[in-house]
């Protein structure tokens, strides 16, 4: 009868052990699919703010929600990704640009203005999403590359002082003086 319990019993643990092995790879399985689901609505999140700016006309509607629809879906997207070190300065430069650049349309539009000549005050608005569009798209497909994201930053801030300086504008803050980071 020791004998046959020590059997049942061996079983019992070979049975538990396989039983925990599996549960466990579904368990791991199932937090990959859910990271997964996270980051596909983060980055698919960012892609709609931006494509809500494609074609969209700051003369006619005010472009306050819109970009602060992009900050938002920009700010989540960089928190989800803490690691990948210079995200968050060039999303926040890209956000800082098409807030210029539709300044720029508005301050262009005048009164009695054509279709081409509203398009053509439009373009650099509708260039700039889809230039945003394209480079997010290829981060999502290829992963972080810092150079890269170092040289967008770089080039959204120089459009930046190149169209406000055009336009004798003062350049917007790039820091708030009343707020110090944690350390």
């Amino acid at each position: 009868m020791d004998v046959a319990a020590v059997v049942v019993s061996i079983i019992a643990v070979l049975i538990a052990g396989i039983g925990t092995s599996l549960a466990n790879r579904r368990s791991k399985e199932a937090l990959r699919e859910s990271r997964k689901a996270v980051t596909t609505a983060l980055w698919s999140g960012l892609q709609e703010a931006i494509q809500r700016l494609v074609a969209f006309d700051p003369t006619v509607e005010p472009v306050g929600e819109r970009l602060a629809n992009l900050r938002i879906a920009m700010i989540d997207l960089a928190d989800e990704y803490t690691d990948w070190e210079g995200l968050d300065t060039w999303l926040e430069a890209e956000r800082a640009l098409g807030a210029t650049i539709a300044r720029q349309v508005m301050d262009a539009a005048q009164p009695g203005d054509s279709v081409d000549q509203r398009l053509k005050n439009l373009d650099p608005l509708m260039s700039w999403t889809q230039a945003l569009s394209q480079n997010v798209r290829r981060f999502r497909a290829t992963g972080y590359d810092a150079k890269a994201l170092a040289k967008l930053e770089a080039h959204a801030r120089d459009l930046i002082k190149q169209i406000h300086e055009r336009h004798g504008w003062e350049l917007p803050p790039t820091s708030n003086p009343r707020l110090e980071p944690l350390s």
